[in-house]
């Protein structure tokens, strides 16, 4: 261009640049509307009233072919090229679907039926076998779209309900409460439910068995093989795509997939065996999953699952929520255990019981009744009452020894007393109790009830271990209650030099309120009284 300027050739670039980004506008906008119209048309739901109305026919029509051996109508069936006639038995076993007409697959017509939101149903959806699907939309490119949608979106369902800690402890728990209601009286249980269970958060692994994979794995292979069978346009706008919503939902970090893996352990040994009553019920694949991934693994994954600590137990169902169920305890191995001796196990725990207490439960308990009874033998009468122990008027020391033998035997905690504890008859044997043996005291900090009031906790470690220093703030003072009720029979009071004595022991108050208070207990030369 004559007397053309460096201005002049930069705006006239722009110019055109701005038409040709116009131009790509209007063809990706007009290409969307043509998706939704052919996917508004094909992708009726089997489940509603079109169902069973035949669906329009396609615009396109198929000439005959002179190469075929039969002349097909334009509209009908696809035309058989002249390679595929020569190999008349594999046209047989796989013929083409006619275009335009009604989906016959029973499979096909049940993972259509499922979506992300109201008809969303995890355990019939790992039912579902996803190979004989690609056959059936063979020559129809819609078909194969509908189903790389369908499946990416069951896709980022499933994740969100497995990978996610609350959604899976809370499909555990409904998993496990159909397994203990029903499998008692099903006896085709452990023949039915591992297909129905297995594959849900993770890889099912059987010794020496079968394998089946993850449920996304699945609809991951049946995305990527609709997406290749499908339109050249879906292809190609896959590979130039940035957001890879289907892989992502395969994707896991080292944390997912460990508490994936130790759900389906758990979900594999329910769907193995029915529940017995009044048994523990070992779990095998779990425990062979602790071998290879180490016991504090799998604690971890377990505690984050269950909201528990990592010591166990670990609480499945629990009589407040299903007032019609025992408590389920998964317990983990003893320490120092390994080999073909670790196991982990699931534990029924008998409901307790609360309000008034029988005669024959005070008898237990050893309490004086009309007449006078002593205690009972172990093993006779009813089990303690671990709820009712602060209701009761005495209880004598040989009974509080069976209490925490028992509670230390079932790995479970005692319950805190309540807000009068120290007007409690109870409350006061039991601290005369550890402050004069030792072996009370282990027994006791092994199942301590948790939370308020801390002060017999706090003590009773004082007096075992010989020094502590109070992790709380706040909890010097619940020790000191203790110390001063127990030197001068008044919760306040506070020695000015910060030495309490009482029978048996002289504890000492070090350090200050800023940098915080240690204490130190030193039992007395004569021992307690």
């Amino acid at each position: 261009m004559v007397n053309e300027t460096d201005a002049d050739w930069i705006q006239r670039e722009k110019d055109r640049r701005r038409a040709e980004e116009r131009l790509r506008i209007e063809r990706e906008h007009h290409r969307r509307l043509h998706d939704v119209e052919t996917l508004r048309r094909t992708a009726t739901h089997p489940g509603s009233e079109g169902r069973d109305r035949p669906s329009p026919p396609t615009q396109r029509s198929a000439a005959p072919n002179p190469d075929s051996r039969e002349e097909a109508p334009t509209g009908s069936r696809t035309p058989v090229p002249a390679q595929a006639a020569s190999r008349p038995e594999e046209t047989k076993e796989t013929p083409p679907r006619p275009i335009g007409r009604r989906i016959t697959s029973q499979s096909l017509q049940s993972f259509l039926a499922l979506d992300p939101a109201e008809r969303f149903d995890i355990q019939a959806l790992n039912q579902l076998s996803v190979s004989p699907l690609l056959p059936e939309g063979e020559g129809d490119s819609e078909l194969f779209a509908l189903l790389a949608g369908r499946a990416e979106a069951l896709m980022q369902r499933v994740k969100r309900e497995v990978d996610d800690p609350l959604s899976a402890s809370a499909l555990l728990r409904e998993l496990g409460l159909v397994w203990y209601r029903r499998s008692p009286d099903d006896p085709a249980w452990a023949e039915q439910m591992p297909n129905r269970w297995g594959g849900i958060f993770a890889e099912s692994k059987i010794s020496g068995g079968r394998l089946r994979p993850w449920l996304n794995l699945r609809l991951w292979s049946l995305h990527q093989s609709s997406i290749r069978q499908g339109r050249m346009r879906e292809r190609v706008r896959r590979g130039l795509s940035r957001s890879r919503t289907a892989d992502n939902a395969v994707s896991r970090t080292v944390t997912q997939q460990i508490q994936a893996e130790v759900a389906q352990a758990l979900l594999d040994d329910l769907a193995s065996r029915p529940r017995k009553a009044d048994a523990p019920f070992p779990l095998i694949r779990l425990s062979e999953l602790a071998v290879r991934r180490q016991v504090a693994t799998v604690t971890d994954a377990l505690a984050t699952l269950f909201s528990a600590s990592e010591s166990g137990p670990f609480v499945l169902l629990h009589p407040n929520r299903y007032p019609d169920c025992e408590e389920l305890q998964i317990r983990p191995p003893s320490g120092g255990t390994s080999g073909a001796a670790l196991a982990f196990t699931l534990v029924a725990l008998k409901t307790r019981r609360s309000g008034a207490l029988p005669s024959a439960l005070l008898d237990a308990l050893g309490v004086a009744v009309s007449g006078g009874a002593q205690p009972a033998a172990s093993g006779q009468g009813d089990p303690i009452d671990l709820d009712a122990i602060w209701q009761v008027k005495t209880l004598s020391e040989t009974t509080w020894r069976a209490i925490l033998d028992e509670s230390r035997r079932e790995k479970r905690r005692l319950d805190p007393p309540p807000r009068d504890y120290r007007s409690r008859a109870p409350y006061s044997t039991l601290r005369e109790l550890l402050l004069r043996d030792a072996e009370v005291r282990k027994a006791f900090l092994a199942v301590k009830w948790r939370g308020r009031p801390a002060g017999l906790p706090l003590l009773t470690a004082l007096l075992q271990k010989g020094m502590i220093a109070p992790e709380v703030s706040t909890d010097h003072e619940y020790i000191e209650a203790e110390l001063g009720e127990l030197s001068q029979g008044d919760p306040q009071y506070v020695p000015e030099g910060g030495i309490w004595k009482f029978p048996g022991w002289t504890v000492t108050r070090e350090g200050t309120h800023a940098e915080g208070f240690r204490y130190r207990a030193v039992p007395d030369p004569a021992g307690p009284p």
